[in-house]
């Protein structure tokens, strides 16, 4: 799948949701509800609270998200590598733009779910999805430590492979619990193709630098 073709698709499924509350209907859609199904009428009723399962897995790839985008970012000013650099700048703006559909699906979940106190809850759920872990922490240290040259290029290559193994992980998980919000089943569609397809570039590369 094209990168450009992939950010416009899920800019758009981000603005559906936005197009639907602002389109004049008296029934205002909230993100994730399934227009036309009794799963979006639920969810329409229930004022467009995301279920667990949503909430967990947007957490989850933003947080892995959030690890791919800080290494990359890295390896924007310091991978020798040409192929590995020109990786690294697209992976920049595919993780930006993908928490920022993220987040905007997420934030007003929260405040429908939460009501009055939404502005604390939905704050606490957006700042907790993007702390990253120790293991997460300690990659980008040694990555800021090591100095640019065909060693940086091994551990920024390694580094993505598996962050790029734990998001296809947490996409498959998604998809099989079964959930009834479109806009976001569809988002974990499109992200899990595209992962697929990184992993496989990342392989080859890691191949060739052997």
């Amino acid at each position: 799948m094209d990168r450009r073709i992939l950010l416009a698709s899920i800019a758009m499924l981000a603005a559906a949701p936005a197009l639907a509350q602002s389109g004049g209907n008296q029934t205002t859609m909230q993100p994730g509800a399934a227009s036309g199904s009794a799963a979006g009428a639920r969810m329409s009723q229930a004022n467009g609270q995301m279920s667990q399962a949503d909430m967990q897995h947007m957490q989850q790839t933003m947080q892995l998200g959030m690890t791919a985008l800080e290494t990359s970012r890295i390896a924007q000013q310091k991978a020798q590598n040409a192929e590995l650099k020109q990786f690294a700048q697209f992976e920049v703006q595919e993780q930006t733009t993908l928490s920022e559909v993220l987040r905007s699906m997420m934030e007003p979940a929260a405040t429908a779910a939460t009501g009055a106190s939404s502005g604390q809850a939905s704050g606490n759920a957006g700042s907790g999805a993007m702390q990253m872990d120790a293991q997460s922490r300690g990659m980008i240290q040694k990555l800021q430590d090591i100095e640019t040259g065909a060693e940086f290029d091994r551990q920024y290559l390694q580094g993505q492979i598996q962050v790029h193994q734990n998001l296809l992980q947490a996409q498959e998980q998604y998809l099989q619990s079964n959930p009834q919000n479109r806009e976001h089943m569809n988002i974990a569609k499109m992200a899990r193709t595209q992962i697929r397809e990184h992993i496989a570039l990342l392989q080859d590369m890691q191949q060739k630098m052997r």
